[in-house]
C-alpha cells in the first residue's frame, strides 16, 4: 500500500540513535522537567549521542534535477501506476504544485521536492485586501518536514494526537513539524526560521478553503514562547524531544473545533452578514494570540483587523 504526503516512520537509523545507554542519559517525560535536568547529565548525553543526525532511509528526487533521479524499479513502478504517464510527467503530477510530497510503501520512502515552487511569493487575500510577501519556504525546511513524515512513521504519539471530528492526518503533520523543529534547532536555527513554519501554517488558513490538516499552530505556538527551553530539549534524541514537548501539550478536540468556527468565519467564503459565533473568552484569546504574529508579519493593521472581527 502507498501513502502520499502525511505518513510517519521511525527506522533503524533513528532507533540506533535513540538506544543510548540508560545509565548515561536522562529520560525527560514532560516539558516541565527540562528545566530540572542536570546540566552535567545533559551535556554528557549530548557528547555520547553526538550532534549529527542519521537520516531515516529514503530515496529523494528533486524535480529541477530529474536527470539525476535514480529511482529504484520499485518506485518507478509505483509512481507510473498511480499517475499513468511517462516517469518525468508522473513525478510532476505527484507533486501537483506543492513544494514537497512523501510517498511511503511498506518498507520504503520516496521524497519528491520541487524547489521552484518554494521560490514563489505568498499572495494572501485578507478582508478583500491583497498582501504579497517574500516566500517563507526554503529547501532545507521543506526537506526536513517531509523527512519528518518518514522519521516519525511509527511514533507512539500518533494515537495520542488523534482528535475527534478533525482531519485524520493532523497528528502526522504535528509530528513532521516537530521533527523539523528538532533538526533546525540542532543546527542552530534562528528564531525567525522557527516562526516561519508557524506563519506558513497560519497562511494556510487564510484561503477560501482553510487547510486545517496542516494547521499545527496550536502545538507550535506554546513552544515558541520559551525558545531557550525548546533549544535545550532539542539536544536530546528525537523520542525524548517529542516526549518532552508533547507530554504537557493540551490541544483538545473542543478547542480545535472552536478555532475552526472562528477560522471559517474569518477566512472561508462566508457571507459577511454572518456574525461571529459565540465562543468562550479563553478560546477567542488563544485564537487571537496564535494569529497575531502572522498578521504582523503580513504587515496588516493588526489592531483594526482584530476590532473588525470582534477579537480585540
Amino acid at each position: 500500500m502507498v501513502y502520499c504526503g502525511n505518513i510517519i516512520h521511525i527506522n533503524a537509523a533513528n532507533a540506533a540513535l535513540l538506544g543510548m545507554d540508560g545509565r548515561a542519559t536522562m529520560i525527560i517525560r514532560s516539558w516541565r522537567q527540562i528545566v530540572k535536568a542536570s546540566s552535567r547529565l545533559l551535556w554528557l548525553a549530548i557528547a555520547i549521542s553526538g550532534s549529527a543526525v542519521a537520516n531515516p532511509d529514503h530515496q529523494m528526487c528533486r524535480l529541477d534535477r530529474l536527470q539525476q533521479c535514480q529511482l529504484s524499479p520499485h518506485w518507478q513502478q509505483i509512481v507510473t501506476r498511480l499517475w499513468p504517464q511517462p516517469l518525468a510527467q508522473a513525478l510532476q503530477s505527484a507533486v501537483a504544485g506543492q513544494g514537497g510530497v512523501t510517498l511511503l510503501s511498506e518498507n520504503q520512502a520516496l521524497i519528491l521536492l520541487n524547489p521552484e515552487t518554494l521560490k514563489r511569493n505568498h499572495l494572501v487575500l485578507l478582508d478583500e485586501q491583497l498582501y504579497e510577501r517574500p516566500s517563507l519556504r526554503n529547501y532545507r525546511s521543506t526537506y526536513y518536514h517531509e523527512l519528518g513524515h518518514v522519521a516519525t512513521r511509527n511514533s507512539p504519539w500518533l494515537a495520542s494526537l488523534q482528535r475527534e471530528q478533525w482531519p485524520q492526518h493532523w497528528n502526522r503533520e504535528v509530528l513532521a513539524d516537530l521533527y523539523l523543529y528538532w533538526r533546525l534547532l540542532r543546527e542552530g536555527a534562528s528564531a525567525s526560521e522557527l516562526w516561519a513554519q508557524l506563519h506558513l501554517r497560519n497562511i494556510g488558513l487564510i484561503q477560501a478553503k482553510p487547510d486545517w490538516q496542516h494547521w499545527t499552530t496550536p502545538v507550535l505556538y506554546p513552544l515558541l514562547q520559551d525558545l531557550p527551553k525548546l533549544r535545550l530539549a532539542a539536544q536530546w534524541p528525537l523520542s525524548q524531544f517529542l516526549n518532552a514537548v508533547l507530554a504537557d501539550s493540551d490541544v483538545s478536540s473542543e478547542a480545535l473545533r472552536a478555532y475552526q468556527r472562528l477560522g471559517q468565519r474569518q477566512f472561508a467564503l462566508t457571507s459577511s452578514s454572518v456574525g461571529q459565533p459565540y465562543l468562550s473568552a479563553p478560546y477567542r484569546q488563544q485564537w487571537r494570540q496564535m494569529l497575531e504574529p502572522t498578521l504582523r508579519w503580513l504587515d496588516v493593521d493588526t489592531a483594526a483587523y482584530l476590532r473588525r472581527h470582534q477579537l480585540d
